[in-house]
C-alpha cells in the first residue's frame, strides 16, 4: 500500500500521446504514480469522475505589466489568480515593462515582485534590445531562455531592431545558448500605410487596422527573421502568429534546417475583423485580427503541428484607455485581456468543433512550450517525477464568460470574450500538487508561485 498527499481518482488523464483512465498519486508536489492501486491511501482524495486531467497550461506570452508604472492595468496578484482560474499553472512573462529586463538587476526586481504575489509558477523572457546585448549571457545563466525583440514600433523604452541589428543580436543570443524571439511586423510597411491613412483623414476602424498592418507586413518580417536565423545559426521563435502564410514559411524553413518554432494565440483562431468589427478598439491588437478565411486556414497548421504553442498575449487595458476622449482610435493602445478565457475556449473549439484529441491540444498548450523553453520534464506533462501541475476540466460543462466575475483587474465587458458560451469548465488548478483554484475560489496565498529557470536553450523542442 502506498500513501500520497493527494490522490486524484477516476479521472481521464491527458498524457503526451493518449488519454488514459487512471488514478494519480501526488507526493511532495510531484506526480508519484500513474495508475495507483485500490488499497492506496492519501491525506486527501479528489474524485475526478467525468473530468479530464490535463497538464497545467503554460502561457508563453503574458504581459503582467508589473513592476512599473503600468501595473494599474494588471499586477502579479491579479494576473496569476486569473491565470489559475483559466487553467494556467506557469506564466512566461514578457520583458517589455518599465524598466525592461535588460540585466540581472531588472530581472531580480521582477522575480521579487512576482515571488511576493503570484499563486502560479513563472519564468521570464529577457529583453532582445541593443542595451541588453552585453548582459544576455548573465541573463541566460540566470534562467532566461529566450530574448524578445520587435521588428515594429514598441515605444521609446523598447526600441525595435533594424535588419543588421537583428543579425547582431542573434549572434549574441546564439553564443549565450538562448533563443531569439520576435514580434514580427515590418516597421517600414506599417509606418507608411498608417501615415497614408491618417493623412487622407480616414477614421480608424477594425478593417482599416488590418489594412495598415497587412498580412504581407507580417510575412515580410518572418521571412527576414528566417533568413537571418539560417545565416547565424541562432534558434528563433515567432510570437503571436496571425497568418497561415507565416506558418507555411516556418514549415518550409524547418525543412531547410532552420531552428524555429512558432506561437499563435487563441484570438487568431476564434475571432476575426469581420465578426468582431463592432467591438472597435476593444478588438485592436497587434498583429491585427485577420479575415474569417485566414483564421479558418490557420487551424490547419495548428492541427498538423506546424504551430508549436498557444500563448495568450494577455494585455489588458481599462475602458478609458481604449476610448480616448477625442475618439481618435488611431491612438488607442493595442491589446486585450484573455488569460482566464483563452485556454478553455480553445479546448472547446479544438475538441468539440475541430476534431482535435485532448492530448493534441495539450501539446500546444503545455508540452511543446516546456520542451522548447527548458522547463521539461519538470513542467508540461503528466509523467512520474514531474511537478504535479494539473488542470481538471469538465469538457461537458458549459459556462458563459463575464468580465464582471474575472479575477483580472480589468473588468470591462466590451472585449471579445464577453458573453461567450464555453463548453469546457476548469474545476480545479493544481500547482506542484496544491490546489490554487478549486470550485470557483482561489485557494493559495500570495507568493505560493515560484520562479522556474530555464535549464537548456531549446530544451527537447523541435
Amino acid at each position: 500500500m502506498e500513501r500520497y498527499d493527494l490522490l486524484i481518482k477516476n479521472g481521464t488523464l491527458v498524457l503526451e500521446d493518449c488519454c488514459r483512465q487512471a488514478d494519480l498519486g501526488i507526493r511532495d508536489g510531484k506526480i508519484a504514480k500513474i495508475g495507483c492501486g485500490p488499497s492506496d491511501q492519501a491525506e486527501r482524495v479528489m474524485d475526478a469522475t467525468g473530468i479530464h486531467v490535463f497538464p497545467g497550461a503554460i502561457d508563453t506570452h503574458c504581459h503582467t505589466m508589473d513592476p512599473g508604472p503600468l501595473s494599474f492595468r494588471e499586477n502579479w496578484a491579479s494576473v496569476s489568480r486569473a491565470a489559475a482560474s483559466g487553467g494556467f499553472t506557469c506564466l512566461i512573462d514578457m520583458p517589455n515593462i518599465d524598466p525592461p529586463i535588460v540585466n540581472l538587476e531588472t530581472l531580480e526586481f521582477k522575480k521579487e515582485t512576482a515571488g511576493n504575489a503570484s499563486v502560479v509558477d513563472f519564468a521570464f523572457w529577457g529583453a532582445g534590445i541593443l542595451r541588453a546585448a552585453s548582459h544576455v549571457g548573465e541573463l541566460r545563466r540566470a534562467g532566461c531562455a529566450a530574448f524578445k525583440a520587435f521588428t515594429s514600433d514598441a515605444g521609446p523604452s523598447y526600441p525595435s531592431l533594424g535588419n543588421q541589428e537583428i543579425v547582431d543580436m542573434m549572434e549574441v543570443v546564439r553564443e549565450a545558448g538562448g533563443i531569439m524571439a520576435f514580434h514580427a511586423e515590418d516597421l517600414e510597411i506599417v509606418t507608411e500605410l498608417t501615415r497614408r491613412a491618417v493623412e487622407a483623414g480616414r477614421s480608424w476602424n477594425l478593417r482599416l487596422h488590418e489594412q495598415v498592418r497587412p498580412y504581407y507586413a507580417e510575412l515580410q518580417a518572418i521571412q527576414s527573421i528566417l533568413l537571418f536565423a539560417a545565416h547565424t545559426g541562432c534558434p528563433v521563435h515567432i510570437c503571436h502568429l496571425s497568418i497561415p502564410e507565416g506558418a507555411q514559411a516556418v514549415r518550409e524553413a524547418r525543412e531547410r534546417g532552420v531552428d524555429v518554432t512558432v506561437e499563435s494565440c487563441a484570438h487568431y483562431f476564434l475571432f476575426n475583423y469581420e465578426d468582431q468589427y463592432n467591438l472597435g478598439p476593444f478588438a485592436k491588437i497587434m498583429p491585427p485580427l485577420r479575415s474569417r478565411e485566414r483564421s479558418d486556414r490557420l487551424w490547419d497548421y495548428l492541427k498538423c503541428g506546424a504551430i508549436d504553442y498557444l500563448g495568450t498575449d494577455h494585455g489588458p487595458y481599462p475602458e478609458h484607455e481604449k476610448m480616448p476622449a477625442d475618439h481618435n482610435y488611431w491612438n488607442s493602445p493595442g491589446g486585450a485581456p484573455s488569460i482566464d478565457a483563452a485556454w478553455p475556449s480553445m479546448l472547446d473549439e479544438a475538441i468539440h468543433r475541430r476534431g482535435m484529441k485532448p492530448w493534441e491540444i495539450a501539446r500546444v498548450t503545455s508540452l511543446n512550450a516546456a520542451r522548447r523553453f527548458g522547463l521539461y520534464p519538470q513542467k508540461g506533462s503528466i509523467r512520474e517525477g514531474a511537478d504535479a501541475d494539473l488542470a481538471l476540466v469538465n469538457l461537458d460543462e458549459t459556462w458563459t464568460y463575464s468580465a464582471e466575475h474575472s479575477l483580472c483587474k480589468t473588468k470591462c465587458p466590451r472585449y471579445a470574450y464577453e458573453g461567450r458560451s464555453i463548453q469546457a469548465k476548469v474545476t480545479a488548478t493544481l500547482v506542484r500538487g496544491t490546489p490554487v483554484w478549486e470550485n470557483g475560489q482561489i485557494r493559495a496565498e500570495s507568493g505560493y508561485g515560484r520562479f522556474v529557470p530555464s535549464k537548456t536553450a531549446g530544451g527537447e523542442g523541435k
